[in-house]
């Protein structure tokens, strides 16, 4: 599937495509390319804004309505892991998108319209982790883990188009394709086992979360080792 298109595709020439009402491809360094890359990072952003106005609100609105200072400061602090949390995972896709984005000499239309597709769950993000923050159950903790493994399946179909659609500085290599859509694959398939275990009678919520967390990284780190390529670190995302 990895390999079967694109491969045969001769690079863009210098004013390809230049009239924007027929342009297909967006060759890095133009100004189609660079407003993808800027609007990408500004979504990210302004969801770990919304992600810490909404955990910190309602402590605000507690002070305000004349709550104990003291009484909401500790709730307020409660809300601390969630946001940590959230902010860990979206730094951890953001740097996975950046390395990502190194890696393309071109974007075409069915490109911008996955990733348009992909930065809409990121926008969201705000609504799983809020209601994380507010009920820290494992039925809230399950619904956030199948949130996230959404957004990392997008950023799987990202590799994929960008693979057959040769968007890509250069072609890969299939050891190079397993290793780099598998391991992205990863927490997808690491969130297809929490998630069940969240509602198993008695789990505890930190027990359910080290095992999201380390099924994915040894799952990414078997997948790295199996299909190893030269120069690549086994932690690269």
């Amino acid at each position: 599937m990895l390999e079967s298109e694109g491969e045969d595709q001769p690079a863009p020439r210098p004013g390809d495509d230049a009239d924007p009402w027929t342009q297909r491809y967006y060759d890095r360094g133009t100004q189609g390319f660079e407003r993808v890359i800027l609007f990408s990072d500004a979504v990210y952003a302004i969801a770990l804004t919304l992600i810490a106005a909404t955990l910190v609100a309602p402590t605000l609105t507690s002070v305000s309505s004349g709550q104990d200072a003291s009484t909401a400061i500790s709730e307020g602090l409660n809300n601390i892991w969630p946001y940590a949390l959230t902010f860990l995972w979206i730094a951890f896709y953001w740097k996975a998108n950046h390395r990502f984005t190194l890696t393309l000499r071109r974007m075409d239309n069915l490109y911008i319209w996955a990733i348009l597709g992909y930065l809409a769950f990121v926008a969201l993000l705000p609504f799983p982790a809020s209601i994380l923050g507010e009920s820290a159950s494992l039925t809230a903790l399950a619904f956030f883990i199948a949130y996230m493994a959404c957004i990392s399946g997008l950023e799987v179909v990202l590799m994929v188009i960008a693979i057959r659609g040769d968007l890509l500085v250069r072609r890969l290599t299939t050891v190079e394709k397993r290793n780099w859509v598998l391991s992205a694959l990863s927490p997808v398939v690491a969130a297809c086992v929490a998630v069940p275990v969240c509602f198993i009678p008695g789990m505890n919520f930190y027990a359910a979360l080290a095992i999201l967390i380390g099924l994915s990284f040894a799952l990414g780190f078997a997948v790295k080792r199996v299909y190893a390529v030269p120069g690549w670190s086994r932690t690269r995302h």
